[in-house]
């Protein structure tokens, strides 16, 4: 007879239940609670100590990179002359040494209004000030500092703002001129959410920042609410307070203390750490409790929790491989498991995810043969172009040979070879057979191909590996190259090893506007572009097998 999963597990735990001293664990318990509790908030001040040690480091940084920007020589003569290229160029190794790509820095003349702002480690200009639109005056903290200002802390001050949507942590300080008198000022700008990324990467605890009024203003964690004024009133420099909060699921400890920036409340800053491990903790001391009071519970918590592994360990691998299948990996398969309903179901599971995979290579296998279809009928539209998307396939697999690249690899990168310049779909006839120099706009026209391709396949899950072949197969080892003007190894190796055999394959063949070179030709016209043009690693590689590649392009 087949027992069902219920008659299974709840049988062993009547049992269980019959046998533990509820009356003397609940009183040892209460004891113990105490003190893992007692534990975990001291679990929860160290984080606290840790997070509020963070965020005054980042406070010391930012202020002694005001400094360092406003004293770098020839900043205050720049800003005086209104010389934005100067300004940047003082100001980029400034920014460079600080390991935040968020951050910005902001130049401002006397009157607060934007000369110049700059983003990131790169540096790469945000924007230059072009009027009343870009000025800061209305602001009380730059008010003070434009107009010299001092308070107990020194001419420099910190407030939060909001950028957009986002709330931001401001530094601003003063540029001055020899005589010492204010011509401007720098302001520092970081998101909460960097701020608060960099203390999860440093001491692996989540976030909140509210403001004064105790209104969030950004957390880590979703479902962050608001404090209540309770809250907000019990909470002072002396002592946090801790709450203890539910979130989507899952119970949450949060240590509310006072936010300072110069010395300056500004609202507050709370630490979340999860207390599921910390509940998760108490149930299992009320089990070992359950073994002190009742010695017969022992046996019977025992031969459950076995059996109930045992029998709830295929749902657990049930569980898994419908996973692993909703994450796309349709050649997983579930443990049949026991004979009972799990197994069963793990076979309806398995056929059912068997049938799905069929369905699937059915249906990518009728979207490629139509892409590549298409990819034909592009070459078709060009006399000159006819095959050239097999031509670049091939000479992208003997490459990839040579480098050793993965099967899923060369498979992708077959994939892009034939679907690299779909984007020319878009395009019109006319400029494609055109013999003559091309315009500036019809120019920029052939640059947007890559990107329209792009677009039109990035909704094809099975090509997503494929398609940064397809975007920047014209992007140039120098980064001069588009649509994105990626540089060396930022550029993705697929596209690459597609540049080459493209430049390849355009040489050696016929066009409108001259005939085609020598297959040696080309091949020395590509060692010429390797460190400029293209990747010197994928130019050897080209090298290794050039002449079979010749031989190759010879027979078609």
């Amino acid at each position: 007879m087949r027992l069902s999963i219920r008659h299974q597990i709840v049988g062993p735990f009547v049992v269980l239940v019959v046998f533990v001293g509820i009356v003397g664990t609940a009183v040892v318990m209460t004891h113990v609670a105490a003190s893992t509790e007692e534990q975990f908030d001291g679990n929860l001040l160290r984080a606290s100590m840790l997070a509020n040690d963070h965020l005054a480091l980042l406070e010391a940084d930012r202020l002694q990179l005001l400094r360092s920007a406003a004293d770098t020589q020839g900043v205050a003569e720049a800003l005086k002359a209104g010389d934005r290229a100067g300004l940047r160029h003082l100001l980029v190794p400034v920014l460079a040494n600080v390991a935040s790509p968020d951050l910005t820095l902001r130049v401002l003349d006397q009157h607060g209004r934007l000369v110049l702002a700059l983003r990131g480690t790169d540096a790469s200009t945000v924007s230059e000030g072009r009027g009343s639109a870009d000025t800061y005056d209305g602001i009380p903290d730059v008010q003070s500092v434009l107009a010299g200002r001092r308070d107990a802390a020194g001419d420099k001050y910190a407030f939060l703002a909001l950028d957009g949507q986002a709330a931001v942590a401001d530094w601003v300080g003063p540029v001055r001129a020899d005589d010492q008198t204010v011509i401007g000022a720098i302001l520092l700008d970081q998101p909460l959410s960097s701020i608060a990324e960099g203390i999860r990467v440093s001491h692996a605890s989540d976030l909140a920042f509210f403001d004064a009024g105790g209104h969030i203003l950004f957390s880590s964690l979703l479902g962050q609410t608001s404090l209540a004024p309770a809250a907000q009133a019990a909470v002072s420099s002396e002592h946090p307070v801790r709450i203890i909060e539910t979130m989507a699921g899952h119970a949450f400890g949060l240590l509310v203390s006072d936010w300072r920036l110069r010395s300056r409340s500004v609202g507050y800053l709370g630490v979340v750490l999860n207390a599921d491990a910390w509940q998760s903790g108490l149930s299992q001391l009320r089990l070992f409790l359950v073994l002190l009071f009742a010695a017969a519970s022992l046996l019977a918590l025992l031969v459950g929790v076995a059996l109930a592994h045992y029998i709830t360990r295929p749902v657990d691998d049930l569980v898994g491989a419908i996973r692993r299948v909703g994450t796309g990996d349709l050649r997983h398969r579930a443990p049949t498991g026991p004979r009972n309903e799990i197994g069963y179901l793990a076979s309806a599971f398995n056929e059912m995810a068997a049938g799905l995979e069929t369905k699937t290579q059915q249906l990518e296998r009728a979207y490629l043969s139509t892409l590549e279809a298409l990819a034909r009928a592009l070459d078709a539209r060009d006399p000159f172009k006819f095959e050239g998307s097999s031509r670049i396939a091939a000479i992208c697999q003997e490459m990839a040979l040579a480098m050793d690249l993965a099967p899923d690899e060369r498979q992708a990168l077959h994939r892009s070879a034939l679907l690299h310049d779909i984007g020319e779909l878009g395009l019109d006839d006319r400029i494609l057979r055109k013999t003559g120099p091309l315009t500036e706009d019809e120019f920029a026209t052939i640059q947007r191909h890559p990107v329209v391709g792009y677009e039109m396949l990035k909704d094809l899950p099975f090509l997503a590996s494929s398609l940064v072949g397809i975007r920047h197969h014209h992007e140039r080892w120098d980064g001069t190259g588009y649509p994105d003007r990626l540089k060396a190894f930022a550029i993705p190796l697929l596209a690459r090893i597609l540049a080459v055999a493209d430049a390849f394959d355009a040489m050696t063949s016929d066009r409108a506007h001259r005939k085609s070179f020598s297959f040696e030709f080309a091949a020395r016209a590509l060692r010429a572009g390797a460190g400029s043009q293209f990747d010197p690693a994928v130019i050897d590689a080209f090298d290794s097998r050039a002449e079979v590649i010749i031989n190759r392009m010879k027979e078609l």
